[in-house]
């Protein structure tokens, strides 16, 4: 069986041939890859980033011009481009037996469109917050509009989060993760250590707005103007459009001591910087199931999340693997850092469960139940783990 994955993830092609791509998105195509004989991947073409993982080296390439700027500018540049990018794209999805469709975002959106159309099988995976959040708009909306009314028979649609209750009917929760099981062994860590001083963390992701890292400089700003001590250390891991203006505003409330920005880390160098700190810190406005969770807890580092998404189940009580504030809430987040800081915490048990949880969590498993869901739903079999009719 053929698959033909549909990304508006930029990935960029080395002078060897080799495609990459940063994020936990390479290591997702392999695990999709995997569930099948062939793969066509139709991915947009991007200059060379840093962090980069390669893509599978055994699938076919099409790439498609990456819409330009943000917001308007870019619906404005997909609309361009559209009917373009449907005659590149009906031809692949035409020869596939499935198609499969990361979402939220434009071209995969049009991908299902196509698809349907062409009565193919799909798998729709949505990456963002099921439940409707302040950072929702008209699109992510629609997507999910979409996914209720089509679910079912050769339509297999799931979204990320966790629950016991799906979350509509016909639509199948997912964790997502960046882990295999090879890197989980390998990875250092300990349980037995307590608080570093100062306390060190860090922030893993996308400098977008809706990931709330102002937030997180907003609550640094609120503990020095109360004049806590010792002030926490963080490293911003990830990159962005608002790099510049994030690191704008820690210049402005004088928090150069307290911030560094590390660009994009491959999976090696995230790992070991990871390997030193305590706890992460995810202050989105928006979330499905962030891969930085279970890098935080394979390294047995708790999170101080928001309560987005599938956090609350992920997180767990308070204390739990970690601690949950409301999102958007800068104070809130200020008091639980001085909160965790001040002690109290008992550190190894806590860095316990937060490695456990990701023992069932790899990229293998996360390939399988997919394929799990796809046999069960297509009258298929899984065949030394491929999907075969």
């Amino acid at each position: 069986m053929r698959v033909c994955a549909i990304s508006f993830k930029p990935c960029w092609q080395d002078e060897a041939g080799t495609w990459w791509s940063d994020g936990g998105f390479p290591l997702q195509m392999t695990g999709i890859r995997s569930l099948f004989d062939e793969m066509t991947l139709i991915i947009t073409r991007s200059v060379p980033g840093k962090g980069g993982i390669p893509l599978p080296p055994d699938a076919d390439y099409v790439t498609l011009p990456l819409p330009d700027g943000f917001n308007l500018r870019r619906k404005l540049s997909f609309m361009t481009h559209i009917w373009y990018y449907v005659r590149t794209m009906t031809p692949h999805i035409r020869r596939a037996d499935v198609i499969h469709l990361p979402l939220p975002g434009d071209i995969p959106f049009l991908g299902i469109v196509l698809a349907m159309l062409l009565k193919k099988r799909v798998i729709v995976r949505y990456g963002s917050s099921w439940v409707g959040t302040s950072q929702e708009t008209m699109m992510t909306s629609l997507t999910k509009r979409m996914m209720r009314r089509f679910a079912g028979a050769r339509n297999v649609m799931i979204t990320t989060g966790e629950g016991d209750i799906p979350p509509a009917p016909g639509v199948h929760w997912i964790f997502s993760t960046a882990i295999t099981e090879r890197e989980l062994r390998a990875i250092p860590y300990s349980t037995e250590r307590a608080l570093s001083d100062p306390p060190r963390l860090a922030y893993i992701g996308r400098l977008s707005a809706e990931k709330g890292v102002a937030n997180l400089i907003a609550a640094f700003a609120a503990l020095k103007r109360r004049g806590f001590a010792p002030m926490p250390h963080c490293s911003i891991i990830g990159d962005g459009p608002l790099r510049r203006d994030l690191e704008e505003r820690v210049r402005a409330a004088g928090l150069e001591s307290c911030f560094r920005f590390t660009g994009q880390l491959d999976r090696g160098a995230l790992s070991q910087l990871l390997a030193g700190l305590d706890f992460c810190v995810q202050p989105s406005l928006t979330e499905g199931f962030s891969k930085a969770w279970l890098d935080a807890f394979a390294h047995a580092l708790p999170v101080l999340a928001t309560s987005v998404g599938a956090a609350a189940p992920v997180i767990g009580g308070e204390g739990v693997r970690g601690w949950l504030v409301p999102p958007g809430d800068a104070g809130a987040l200020a008091d639980c850092l001085a909160r965790v800081i001040a002690g109290g915490i008992d550190w190894p048990a806590l860095r316990r469960r937060c490695r456990e949880y990701t023992e069932k969590r790899t990229l293998e498993v996360w390939a399988q139940e997919i394929g799990r869901i796809c046999a069960a739903q297509w009258n298929m079999r899984l065949v030394e783990g491929r999907l075969a009719p």
